[in-house]
């Protein structure tokens, strides 16, 4: 560390993050509220927790270490106890003979290094993490270090089923199933009664993962979880949607409750929506630089339309708003109209949709209009009057930001042909459309190579691979052999010539064969590169793409 340390403000803006004017703004609210400039930077997201690590793991040395992405060892873990890791800001990894693995959000780990040679008598290696990820995670590992969930939600299971005058309370079981989800990282939770069990399942990475088969005495379990919901119980025929709050390990989640009916009972989904999300940069979310730097030029036009497109739970919304904070929310107003709001950003201007009142996104839009607004961003896309609206807006000087739902980036051009958008509007207003999915990235923890198949290679579209990697399965991924997700997508960049042939009415593979041309990277390129990197695996690819790419 020869390095002069400078301040963290100057720091981000060295690194291009921040200008003077943000730092400006966040000193007249530190007056306010005595946080630091960096907390204040990162709360009115000018940057990312990311970033903030990522620049001072540069100027101090430190290496940056993702915590999302790793495993605590249990013995590493057993040497601390929560409150001190929580008090001192800091996550045991691994340990080894002589040394320890440590991750801290505080780069000047000099106190910390004493303690923890006091403490286990072990030579501390630091990494750089992210606070929130790190203080997330001490809460996260020794909880379930100490409250095996598996076995305490397997013994409330038995005891329920053998209840046969219904009188236990399921609020345990209830609490065991949510601390459950959260120990596997489920985004859904999935209830289905069949003609002689109760399965119980959940969705991990995008993908199904069934748990648990219990006893049809537990379809009581749908019940007590609609009147949770504040859904009306004596109702079972017709599908209900409702939600309720729940605070699992500090952190505060939204449960988005949805159920239909089956031959056997009703079905129920559970959505788990953390109330307070980190933002990820678009290179954390797996774009490379290069198109990141396209994707910047896309978000800062003036006027126009730019769509992400892709399936649900293609992390179309993370993308949006990860893109948003490439914009100078200083100097543009930013509105917003969402179902839900999922992402809250201090100074952009958000709001939400109320079907009940009448209020959708097709007449939000012109209802924002009235509010100066630089950039409207649009939740979704998903019928007439709203892209109708959406045009007419981009028409006026409005940079307008939104999802919809389609397979690749050039469907985006005939669906909206679909919903009435004349091809002449098309082509004045349409920017750039990005589209993508999530695949499941190789668990660190268990990664190994190989040599790939002629089938593998052939799908590849070269030969000349030698050493691909997959996971073997171990407990930090559920034997799974993935952790986490990566996007694998492709940037439709609107240029005049292309506007032009979308004018005219051109052929859809016409277009695509001229973007083609013209440098298009279609979906399965940036797959096959993560492939090729060891990010992810061909079987991963095959699942999300398909065969005939």
């Amino acid at each position: 560390m020869n390095k002069e340390i400078i301040q963290i403000g100057e720091l981000l803006k060295s690194k291009g993050l921040v200008t003077d004017a943000h730092i400006g703004l966040a000193l007249k609210e530190q007056k306010i509220t005595g946080e630091k400039v960096g907390e204040i930077l990162e709360r009115l997201g000018f940057v990312s927790q990311f970033d903030v690590a990522n620049a001072l793991s540069e100027q101090y040395g430190i290496p940056y270490a993702d915590v999302d992405r790793l495993a605590p060892h249990r013995e590493a873990l057993a040497l601390f106890n929560m409150k001190l890791c929580i008090t001192n800001d800091f996550l045991p990894l691994q340990r080894t003979e002589r040394s320890i693995k440590i991750v801290t959000s505080n780069p000047q780990v000099e106190q910390l290094a004493r303690l923890l040679v006091r403490q286990v008598a072990l030579q501390p290696e630091f990494y750089i993490g992210e606070r929130s990820k790190i203080q997330n995670a001490i809460q996260h590992y020794y909880y379930f270090l100490e409250n095996p969930v598996e076995s305490l939600f397997q013994r409330e299971i038995d005891l329920v089923g053998r209840d046969a005058d219904m009188a236990r309370s399921l609020d345990q079981l209830i609490s065991h199933l949510l601390h459950l989800a959260v120990r596997h990282r489920a985004s859904d939770i999935h209830i289905s009664p069949t003609e002689a069990t109760v399965n119980l399942a959940f969705r991990v990475d995008g993908v199904m993962r069934h748990m648990y088969s219990m006893a049809p005495s537990l379809r009581r379990l749908v019940s007590t979880l609609k009147l949770k919901a504040n859904m009306d119980i004596a109702e079972q025929r017709l599908p209900q949607d409702g939600s309720f709050s729940a605070e699992i390990l500090n952190r505060k989640y939204d449960m988005r409750v949805s159920t239909t009916t089956g031959p056997y009972g009703e079905n129920m989904v559970i959505r788990l929506l953390p109330m307070e999300s980190n933002f990820m940069t678009l290179s954390q979310l797996g774009f490379y630089d290069e198109d990141v730097a396209t994707l910047k030029k896309i978000f800062n036009q003036p006027y126009g339309i730019v769509l992400l497109t892709g399936p649900t739970g293609a992390g179309k919304t993370t993308t949006l708003f990860s893109a948003v904070r490439v914009l100078d929310m200083l100097e543009k107003h930013i509105v917003t109209v969402e179902n839900p709001i999922e992402y809250r950003i201090p100074l952009v201007r958000q709001t939400e949709i109320n079907p009940r009142a009448g209020y959708n996104f097709a007449n939000a839009v012109r209802h924002l209009l009235r509010h100066d607004p630089d950039v409207i961003l649009v939740g979704e896309v998903r019928d007439q009057e709203t892209a109708e609206t959406a045009v007419q807006a981009s028409e006026t000087g409005h940079l307008v930001l939104s999802t919809l739902h389609t397979n690749t980036a050039f469907g985006a051009i005939p669906r909206l042909r679909a919903l009435g958008i004349e091809p002449f509007m098309l082509s004045e207003s349409l920017v750039g459309v990005v589209g993508q999915r999530l695949v499941r990235r190789i668990c660190a923890e268990c990664k190994e190579s190989y040599q790939p198949s002629e089938e593998e290679r052939r799908y590849l579209g070269t030969a000349d691979i030698e050493v691909l990697y997959r996971g073997r399965g171990c407990d930090a991924c559920g034997h799974t052999g993935y952790l986490g997700r990566t996007a694998i997508y492709e940037i439709l960049h609107i240029t005049p010539d292309l506007a032009r042939q979308i004018g005219r009415g051109a052929d859809f593979h016409d277009l695509v064969e001229m973007a083609t041309n013209a440098g298009f990277k279609n979906m399965l390129h940036s797959g096959v590169r993560k492939v090729a990197q060891g990010e992810t695996t061909v079987s991963e690819l095959i699942r999300v793409l398909g065969t005939s790419v």
